[in-house]
């Protein structure tokens, strides 16, 4: 039986060790800012930030999902972070034919209520309500953002374009909520 760690992160991490060793990226202002195909180039990136450099990120990768018109899956640590990106959503969603929205929505009420191609699901409760996801599909298999929350707005996680470390991502987030993900 696998072992469960207390941080997303590590789990992950724990069954490709070799890349929690890969050296951070600086993706921040202070460096030049990333195109999605430069992110795509490089394979997997490593990084701490903050909030700014996750969400420009993650609408590069938004973006790719409506223009190539594939599934999307995203998390969201509260159902105030999915607010605040709620009407952008309602109109990427209703653009692509499949999509995950998963986030801390422990009260079913605040949970959104988006197109019927989208399935909605709380991760209250578990390791995942700490993780800022973004996962589309590509030529190659699904690849994106995988970040955690280590408070004062700073994160830590990777990009990466591998479909086998992006499946694995996935895999575990279905364990984890009983869920099945197809991207």
């Amino acid at each position: 039986m696998a072992q469960e760690y207390d941080s997303f992160m590590d789990d992950i991490w724990s069954q490709f060790p070799a890349l929690k060793e890969t050296k951070i990226t600086d993706i921040t202002d202070h460096n030049l800012l990333w195109t999605l195909t430069e992110y795509i180039k490089a394979g997997y990136v490593n990084f701490k930030t903050g909030r700014k450099e996750l969400y420009r990120l993650s609408i590069l990768l938004e973006n790719y999902a409506v223009k190539n018109n594939v599934p999307l899956f995203a998390t969201f640590e509260t159902s105030k972070r999915y607010k605040y990106v709620e009407d952008r959503y309602t109109e990427i969603l209703s653009k692509i034919p499949k999509a995950w929205v998963i986030g801390d929505f422990n009260n079913p009420s605040l949970a959104p209520q988006p197109p019927g191609s989208t399935e909605v699901v709380s991760c209250d409760g578990t390791n995942v309500s700490d993780m800022w996801i973004v996962v589309t599909r590509g030529p190659d298999g699904p690849f994106g953002l995988v970040a955690e929350n280590m408070g004062d707005g700073q994160y830590r996680g990777f990009f990466s374009y591998g479909p086998l470390i992006i499946t694995k991502v996935l895999e575990t987030i279905a364990r984890k909520l009983k869920i099945k993900i197809e991207i």
